[in-house]
Parts: C-alpha cells; structure tokens; sequence
C-alpha cells in the first residue's frame, strides 16, 4: 500500500515547488479576487432582487448593462495586449512607459465616452429612472479607467488588487444592507454599486506609485497611435463579446419588454455567469503563462492548452449539470417564488456558459496567446452576426426564451468556426515544419 500511495502521490519537494510557483500563487490570488467578485454580489442579490423587486431590478439591470458597453470601449483592448507587453518587459523604464500609454489611453476613451452617455440620456426619450442610473452607474467607468488590474496581471502581482477589491466589495455590502430598504432605493443602490469600482481605481493609481514606484515618462503621439492599433482587433473582439453576454438584456429593453420580463431574465442569466465568472481567474492566470510557451512554437504552447482543457472541461460540465438539476429550488433559494417559476430559462443559458469556456481555450488560450488575434475576431464576427439573428427572431417570438436559446445556439456557431481556425491554423504549421 506504502509503494502505491508513493506512485501515486507527488513527493513533498514536488508539492513546494508548486506552491511557490508564481502562476500557482497569482492563481489562488486570482481566485480569491473572483471569489469576492463573484460571491459577494451574490449575498446583496437575493436581498436587493426582493426589495426593489423585478420590475425595478429590470430597470437597474438594462442601465448596467448599458454602462457595460462604454466600459468594453474605455478597457479597449488593453486587458490582454497590456497584459503581454508587461509580461515580456525587460527593465522598470520599459514598465513606465507601458503604464504611462496604457493608462492615458483609458482616459482619453473615458473621456469620449461622457458624450455619448450625455447624447444618450438628452436624445433619447428613456424614463427617468433609467436615466438616472445610467448617470450614477458612469462612476464606474471612471474607476475602471483608473484601475490598474492589467498592470498587475502582467507583473503576475495580483495580491494587491486582490486586497483593494476584498475591502471594497464589503464595504459596499455593508452600506447596501444597511441603507438600501424599498423600492425608492434604485439610484442608491446603483451608487453603492459603482462606488466599490471608482474606490479601487484610485488605490490601485497609489499602489503602483508607492510599490512598484512606477511613475508618467515622456512619450510621443505615435505611441498612442500604435496602442490603439494594436488594441484595435482584441477591442472590437471584446465589444463582440459584451454582446455576447449582454444583448439579450439589450434586444428586451429595446422592444419595449416589461421591466420585469427584464429583472427576470437578469436575474437568472446571473447563475451561469457565476460559472463564467468561477472560470474567469484560470483564464487570467492562465495566459501570460501560456503565451511564453507559443514563443518555443504554436504546437507546444496547444499542447499546454489541451493538457488543461483535459481537467477543467470535466469539472465545469459537471457542476452545470448539478446546477440545471436543482434550478428550480436554486432560483427559489436566491430570488424568491416571483422568479423560480421561471427556471427553464437556465437550460439553455448554463449550455451557453459551458460553450463559453470552450471558446475561451480555443480562442484566447490559443489563438489570441499565440498572435493570431485577428483569426479570432473574424471567427468572432460570424458568432456576433449569428446572435444579432437569431436574438432578433427569439425576442420578437418568444421573448425571453427565445432571448436565452439564441445565446446558446450563437455560442455554438462560435464554437465551430473557431475549431475551422484552429484545423486550417494547424494545418498551416505542419506544412511549414515539412518545407
């Protein structure tokens, strides 16, 4: 028994050096961050979704998600491409000026975006309500433009960002618990809200100068040029994305849906997000690491990738098949008998989830981490396309259901032209050894 526990069982010096590997330790500091992302929210929601009830959490759900827009333009692209660069510098004058780009970027897009949060909310006849939440949901904009999380992806130093958002997130449950009672509350729950983004983008500005003492250099116009142009590809990839994972909300607004079909489907949409989101930190752990093993060739860094699609994949097919079996007495549980009846809506949102995480290992694991951003954008348009088609036809019919089921079959469109890219990607480097 001894020899087979020995075989099986990884020696001690082998357990230590996992542990204090930089990916295992940026990982956990990941994890916890997406814990507190994650799970927080969750102990205010099934509070907030009865108080102010569905058809006011429907007003607050379409105005954030109308806010998620501008933030996808202010965040460009620079989660990913920022990422790499940072993970790849050599010296603290090369980290300066990739801080000092990045960072002016952001607020010059911010900037932007205040006009056309202004031309929306004068031009277009929206209730007064949802005017005023858009309005006091725009801090948010400003704190992420300010944060500075993909500064320390790439430093692989999440510890810090982590601690900011850990003290923020419950500093803002207490308040909500505390203030926010009846339905009259909306704006100042949507204040409560983005106050936890705005506190974190001025800590982290103080962190980076007091820690890591970076600090604004000189650099010239072609500089921003060329960020932008870099970031151009991923930015549109990632406004293809915030569609993906909010258009549904977007298309009901927009037909003039009650608010409460809204709330509803908000609400429930917010269970397979929690696996999105459970996932998210593997992904951002993941790809500084990954993309150093494209620079030794693209069939080594694949051959990473499938080795930890092998042991994720299993585990997130498995909880979402836990979670399709309970949801009704899960929906009851977290928003009360007003929502659970309506539980068939997570169906198809969970299988849309688990494509989702596919198509972050085929797409961002590999395709993007190797270079090749632009095969994964165009394989992106068509994914957009199918689910500007098919939510339009869903919603018109069906509603609400045929909203959720258009996001799973788009997904799955996705799914099949990126496999296209990756065969025709492949195929291309096996004739290159060949030459």
């Amino acid at each position: 028994m001894y020899w087979l526990m020995s075989k099986i069982m990884p020696n001690k010096s082998t357990i230590i050096k996992a542990i204090k590997s930089k990916v295992i330790i940026n990982g956990m500091w990941l994890y916890l961050l997406q814990f507190f992302n994650t799970i927080v929210p969750f102990f205010t929601l099934p509070y907030v979704t009865r108080v102010l009830g569905s058809d006011r959490f429907g007003i607050f759900s379409f105005a954030l998600n109308i806010t998620g827009y501008i933030i996808v333009l202010v965040e460009y692209g620079f989660n990913l491409t920022a990422v790499r660069k940072v993970s790849l510098s050599k010296d603290r004058d090369e980290l300066s000026k990739i801080y000092s780009i990045v960072t002016v970027c952001k607020v010059l897009l911010m900037l932007f975006t205040i006009g056309i949060i202004i031309v929306y909310t004068i031009v277009f006849k929206i209730q007064a309500d949802l005017k005023y939440s858009i309005l006091i949901l725009y801090c948010m904009v400003i704190g992420l433009a300010l944060q500075q999380t993909w500064l320390f992806q790439g430093m692989q130093e999440m510890k810090f960002i982590t601690v900011i958002n850990v003290f923020s997130r419950l500093f803002s449950v207490i308040l909500v618990f505390a203030f926010v009672n009846n339905r009259e509350h909306l704006n100042l729950y949507s204040f409560l809200y983005s106050f936890t983004f705005l506190l974190n983008g001025i800590m982290s500005m103080i962190i980076v100068r007091l820690k890591f003492h970076l600090k604004f250099v000189r650099f010239s116009l072609n500089d921003i040029k060329s960020e932008f142009s870099e970031g151009w590809k991923l930015f549109t990839t990632n406004a293809m994305a915030k569609i993906f994972s909010g258009f549904g909300v977007t298309i009901l607004g927009i037909m003039g849906t009650s608010n409460s079909d809204v709330g509803i489907y908000s609400a429930i949409l917010k269970i397979p997000t929690l696996v999105l989101l459970l996932f998210s930190p593997i992904s951002q752990a993941l790809f500084p690491y990954i993309s150093k093993f494209y620079d030794v060739s693209f069939s080594t860094g694949v051959k990473r990738v499938k080795k930890v699609m092998s042991v994720i994949m299993p585990l997130i097919i498995l909880f979402s098949l836990v979670i399709i079996i309970a949801s009704q007495q899960l929906i009851y549980l977290l928003y009360g008998s007003e929502y659970s009846g309506f539980n068939s809506l997570l169906y198809p949102l969970i299988i849309w989830a688990v494509f989702s995480i596919l198509n972050n290992f085929l797409g961002i694991q590999i395709l993007v981490a190797s270079g090749k951003q632009k095969k994964y954008s165009s394989a992106f348009y068509v994914g957009v396309a199918a689910l500007v088609l098919f939510s339009s036809f869903g919603g018109y019919f069906f509603g609400m259901y045929g909203i959720a089921y258009a996001a799973m079959f788009a997904e799955v469109v996705l799914t099949l032209n990126l496999l296209k890219k990756l065969k025709c990607e492949t195929k291309h480097t096996i004739e290159n050894i060949s030459d």
